[in-house]
């Protein structure tokens, strides 16, 4: 009898863990660090702060592993969109904002922008009380983004879907700083709207059809620029820093 009732307390106690993860993940969104405490999180679960500290011990441990594991789930889904295979990067970044949207209803059911709707976005702002391992969380996801997103481009070129003399690590610059700040831009606006606009204005100026070669074209394009070797053959020049390794096809890729 007494295995059993073990075995019962294992898994009350983990989905204790759980509940108190995410009660702290939505209290850090909503109202920030300082402001999300054990008090008010044992008040929002009906436990004692007692009870929060067999968890977790302290709180910037908690805090760590909320961001950390927040960290690792934005930065799996984004990954499966931008090392998507299959889509052009203008469809990349129409599912960035359709994911960042599902993300915004969450937290902001009356659809007013102002309230935060990402644990990235909103402990940035208190980087200076957080953990040194928090704020290594934090960065990580920026430099995946970049990584990421770097991957896309140099793809995308590769198969002719932007310009030959298309600036490749400008504009990895500018997409990253988008994702990375949607967030705020958000917040800051008042509205998810402005933010879809301004993704929409992006995509429609650099990323569209329109603006960008044909593959054949761009392919012809590219070896008209190329100089060539002492014997007319065309020289193969190694891809731009931060180019892209070789992407996993999106069945290797693991699911949201």
């Amino acid at each position: 009898m007494s295995k059993p009732e073990y075995n019962q307390g294992l898994t009350t106690s983990s989905s204790m863990q759980e509940k108190i993860k995410e009660v702290t993940r939505n209290l850090l969104i909503a109202h920030g660090y300082h402001k999300t405490t054990f008090g008010v999180i044992a008040k929002a679960l009906k436990i004692t702060t007692t009870n929060i500290h067999y968890h977790f011990g302290n709180k910037n441990h908690l805090v760590e592993i909320v961001v950390r594991e927040y960290v690792a789930e934005a930065k799996k889904n984004h990954s499966i969109i931008w090392l998507d295979t299959t889509t052009t990067l203008e469809q990349k970044v129409a599912q960035v904002v359709a994911y960042n949207y599902r993300l915004y209803r969450k937290y902001t059911p009356d659809d007013k922008g102002r309230h935060p709707w990402s644990l990235i976005g909103r402990l940035r702002l208190e980087s200076d009380v957080l953990s040194e391992a928090a704020c290594r969380s934090l960065a990580s996801f920026t430099q995946t983004m970049q990584d990421v997103i770097s991957q896309a481009v140099e793809y995308a070129w590769q198969q002719g879907q932007l310009k030959v003399d298309t600036p490749r690590q400008d504009l990895v610059f500018l997409l990253t700083n988008l994702v990375d700040n949607s967030s705020v831009f958000a917040q800051d606006a008042g509205s998810f709207a402005r933010l879809e606009q301004f993704f929409t204005a992006f995509s429609r100026v650099v990323l569209s059809p329109s603006t960008l070669l044909s593959r054949q074209r761009a392919a012809t394009t590219k070896r008209n620029l190329l100089p060539q070797g002492p014997h007319g053959h065309w020289r193969d020049y190694p891809p731009a820093a931060g180019a892209m390794r070789l992407l996993p096809s999106p069945s290797a890729l693991p699911g949201p």
